[in-house]
């Protein structure tokens, strides 16, 4: 006995031996005193063990690992469940961007798949030929080969292409009528995927989304460029959870699954863009591209009196369902032109020059002035005289005719009667140098003319400027407005169709920089730009590739008012390129002359053919023609029966301003950044609070104080200003809004400064 409790228990049984043997006790009382050890050994051994046992049931927790976590977690799991991504749709309702998940359908044939009331939640045998009628009814599934495939010896099985790509309506068709037909053991795998049905369709403006992976292991939509990246937060909604038990074979027990958080879907984009005048921009344009060979074209139809974006385009482009085909196509690029492209815009900043100098009294339209001038050691000249080394229009015309024939000289002279500090004060009241946070993101902020004074009068004929062409459309908009400038809109409806809501944007009016009489001036010479003989860049003079000579923007016969805008390209080394080509054709066009809908902007750049202004007027005829002749359809009040939605302010204080803006805009909120600091430090709506959509909200920044302009303004929001820089406000008449004030939008003012505002 005492050598086998040796070698069972080693050690601690030789030294019981040998005091066993120097006890000289009896063999009997040696086993009785064995006993009585081994027994107390097994007391302390069992306590030990109680004592564990008792404390992994307290605390469940071993070397770090949770057990009951990991009990659970062998008889049930929790899983996301991806909320379906919101549409994007045109202003019509035509889908533009839609969630494509697709479903396969497949059988449960496990016999141990059965519920807690042990009723099998798998196809039995003796129901295999009404499910293959089923599924011969609902998809068209052979249904010999239905019944061949639930006669596998396999856990679940599917039912090849028949059953695969399944829209989710027609999903959650077959399992309602799967369930009024009490056919069990059918269920669905998801495959997600995001589709553009109308294909080349604003390809760069719309982005692209597509599957990754989550840190959770699931795979969502993510958004990576244009609006799909800028509304992502908007499109994706909140993931849900499910919770459900599983067989030892880790497999789900159908019957058992429960909603642990409520999935809530994304919400629906409905866009600015009419997708007739789209679709047929886009064909114009691939014909533009290939008549010039330009190395980048951009074209944009803009609603005059709301500042709606009704299509946009640029090339090169691709099908948003192809994206291989983006580095075969030498000037591609992934950013959107409208927005991201800053670039020196030449004459059609003309349009601006002459109306600050109107609307500040500094020029009259027949003064005379000479074609010559030389600012230090620069000389400025005329495109007749740049293409041809001479004169071929008169050395001396009128601030009118030079306006006209798009004269350099006549305008850097307007410029210098003006003063650069008056211009710089309207660039300011125009926004040149701000992005306008339409909420799209990664916008081009483009640049005001240096303090160098030939920039600065350079900058009259659009050089030494920069600006992208959704800043040169939010100016051109006060020409058609009565002065009154818009902010540009590429959302007009978010809709959340899980609560059946709805937010909807209005027009915006950010400022008034010019009277109604300058505007009107200057677009009466703009007609003249396209129908004057003798003087009009737009006016052609003789026939060319087709054209009958005379106005080139028209719109069934109707002369458009038009300015047109050659400018050069800075070279990457510095100075600018100096190709015979090598320079940005524009031009802008308003239908009608006198009350404008709708303008028209687009530029090419470095054509390879002989440059036409036919190039941009076909497109622009065309465009506008069509817009002209749906304005009932693009004016048409939206009938949609929903409620309408509120948004919650958040704390934005801490902030960056420009992302701040942005973010509110995607909100439809107009967000007014006061000061040119990086961070909010105030807000004039508290967080937490909710409001309707289109809500001012003043963001006051850490920057120095500068003097919004606060055109269309309320006295409460005023008095907010006031309170924030202490200004002392003295105001003229009794209306409810801002209608003018002393101090120009933009200059810096300082704290206690006295402003008066004019109330109409």
């Amino acid at each position: 006995m005492i050598k086998f409790l040796s070698r069972l228990f080693g050690t601690p049984h030789r030294l019981i031996q040998k005091k066993a043997q120097k006890s000289q006790l009896t063999p009997e009382s040696n086993r009785k005193r064995v006993g009585k050890i081994v027994f107390l050994l097994s007391i302390v051994l069992f306590t030990v063990f109680i004592f564990r046992f008792v404390w992994l049931i307290t605390v469940n927790r071993v070397g770090g690992v949770d057990l009951a976590k990991m009990a659970k977690e062998n008889y049930s799991t929790t899983v996301t469940v991806n909320a379906k991504r919101g549409t994007i749709y045109d202003r019509n309702g035509t889908p533009i961007a839609i969630d494509s998940s697709t479903y396969t359908i497949y059988a449960v044939i496990d016999k141990t798949q059965t519920d807690a009331n042990g009723n099998p939640q798998y196809v039995v045998p003796d129901k295999y030929d009404e499910v293959a009628n089923f599924l011969n009814k609902e998809l068209n599934i052979d249904k010999d080969y239905a019944i061949s495939q639930l006669k596998q010896k396999k856990s679940q099985v599917q039912f090849g292409t028949q059953g695969m790509k399944i829209s989710p309506s027609r999903m959650t068709q077959i399992e309602k009528d799967a369930e009024n037909q009490k056919i069990v053991g059918l269920g669905f795998s998801a495959q997600l995927a995001r589709s553009y049905p109308q294909g080349n369709f604003a390809s760069q403006f719309v982005g692209f989304a597509s599957p990754q992976n989550t840190n959770s292991g699931g795979t969502v939509l993510v958004g990576s460029s244009g609006l799909e990246n800028a509304y992502n937060s908007v499109l994706s909604g909140e993931n849900g959870e499910i919770n459900y038990q599983k067989d030892p074979f880790g497999r789900p027990l159908p019957g058992s699954t429960k909603t642990i958080k409520q999935t809530e879907n994304g919400k629906d984009v409905y866009t600015t863009i009419d997708g007739p005048i789209q679709s047929n921009l886009e064909n114009l344009l691939d014909n533009a591209a290939k008549v010039s060979g330009g190395q980048q074209l951009s074209a944009t139809l803009m609603d005059a009196h709301t500042g709606e974006i009704l299509a946009t385009s640029q090339r090169p482009t691709i099908n948003a369902n192809n994206q291989n085909t983006a580095s075969k196509q030498e000037y591609f690029t992934w950013s959107n032109l409208l927005y991201q492209s800053q670039f020196e815009p030449g004459s059609t900043m003309k349009t601006f020059l002459l109306a600050s100098a109107l609307d500040s009294n500094h020029v009259n339209l027949n003064q005379s002035f000479t074609r010559t001038l030389k600012v230090y050691d620069v000389d400025i000249n005329d495109w007749d005289w740049n293409e041809y080394g001479e004169f071929r229009l008169p050395t001396s015309v009128t601030a009118a005719q030079g306006f006209e024939m798009s004269s350099n000289v006549v305008m850097s002279k307007i410029e210098m009667q003006m003063g650069n500090s008056t211009w710089n004060q309207y660039l300011k009241r125009l926004k040149f140098g701000v992005p306008t946070r339409f909420g799209l993101g990664g916008e081009g902020f483009g640049s005001l003319p240096s303090s160098n004074p030939v920039s600065q009068i350079q900058s009259a004929f659009g050089q030494g400027i920069s600006a992208t062409p959704i800043q040169l459309l939010r100016g051109w908009t006060s020409f058609a407005n009565g002065g009154e400038m818009l902010e540009p809109h590429v959302v007009n409806k978010i809709y959340d169709s899980d609560n059946k809501t709805a937010i909807s944007t209005s027009p915006e009016v950010i400022g008034k920089p010019f009277s109604s009489k300058s505007v009107d001036t200057v677009r009466d010479l703009m007609v003249g730009v396209n129908t004057d003989p003798n003087y009009g860049t737009a006016y052609l003079t003789k026939d060319d590739a087709g054209h009958s000579p005379g106005p080139l923007f028209l719109v069934n016969g109707n002369p458009m008012a038009v300015k047109t805008g050659t400018a050069q390209i800075a070279a990457p080394n510095g100075g600018y390129m100096t190709g015979p080509q090598d320079n940005m054709y524009s031009a802008v066009a308003m239908y009608p002359p006198k009350n404008p809908d709708f303008i028209f902007y687009m530029n090419i750049k470095i054509p390879t053919s002989d440059w036409f202004l036919g190039y941009i007027s076909d497109v622009a005829n065309n465009v506008v023609a069509q817009a002209e002749a749906r304005k009932s359809q693009i004016e048409a009040t939206d009938t949609t029966n929903y409620t309408a939605g509120k948004v919650t302010i958040a704390d934005y204080k801490g902030k960056g301003p420009g992302s701040t803006s942005d973010k509110l805009r995607q909100e439809l909120l107009n967000p007014v950044v006061i000061g040119t600091g990086d961070k909010v430090t105030e807000q004039s709506i508290a967080s937490g609070e909710e409001v309707s959509a289109n809500t001012k909200i003043l963001l006051l920044t850490n920057g120095d104080p500068t003097m919004p302009d606060t055109y269309k303004w309320k006295k409460d929001q005023v008095e907010q200003l006031a309170k924030w820089y202490n200004l002392k406000i003295t105001y003229k008449g009794d209306g409810d809004t801002v209608s003018g004030q002393s101090v120009s939008a933009g200059q810096d003012i300082k704290r206690g400064q006295s402003i008066t505002i004019n109330m109409n």
